[in-house]
């Protein structure tokens, strides 16, 4: 999937108490409580947290709920498993997955769709050869610097066809992370 949706976003919009405020995507909630809701309750909660965003914020906001519109009704259902499974993490796995998110942010297109074209080539692999693999590149990280270049160059080639999923600066291969909760 290509539409990458914040984790902030998936709370705002998708958890109990957290919805954005009803009415049109682009239009701003009224300050006014004409139904008369206790200001505790989570409808006006979230016009509150709705109201202290910054403009910018807002139309980010906006733009990503147009992308999840967009999204299928088995990706709005894989998202919402994957928000639970992140609720259910400690702080540190947390920390851990939004600097990762954060890197994938910073990361150039070009260099995005490198990294989902070897996630694709790995899932091609057999699991006894994706574990073979993980277990060599592991072996990798006690290997001088020169040794370790020219050893994942030659991983790649046995495994993934060649030099086109280099890591960085030729580096070790990138190779996808496990998904979360396998």
């Amino acid at each position: 999937m290509k539409i990458i949706i914040t984790i902030a976003f998936l709370g705002l919009l998708l958890l109990p108490g957290n919805a954005l405020p009803a009415g049109p995507v682009g239009q701003v909630p009224v300050v006014s409580n004409p139904l008369g809701k206790s200001p505790e309750s989570p409808d006006m909660q979230a016009v509150q947290r709705w109201q202290q965003l910054s403009p910018e914020q807002q139309q980010a906001l906006r733009e990503r709920y147009r992308q999840y519109q967009q999204l299928s009704a088995e990706q709005k259902q894989r998202l919402r498993q994957n928000l639970q499974r992140f609720k259910a993490m400690d702080s540190q796995q947390q920390q851990r997955i939004q600097e990762r998110f954060q890197r994938w942010q910073a990361l150039p297109p070009e260099r995005r769709e490198q990294l989902r074209q070897t996630y694709k080539d790995f899932s091609k692999l057999t699991p006894e050869k994706q574990q073979q693999l993980r277990q060599e590149l592991e072996q990798l990280k006690n290997l001088p610097e020169t040794e370790r270049a020219e050893r994942a160059q030659q991983l790649r080639h046995n495994y993934m066809g060649g030099q086109r999923n280099m890591g960085p600066a030729g580096g070790m291969p990138r190779l996808p992370m496990r998904r979360m909760g396998h």
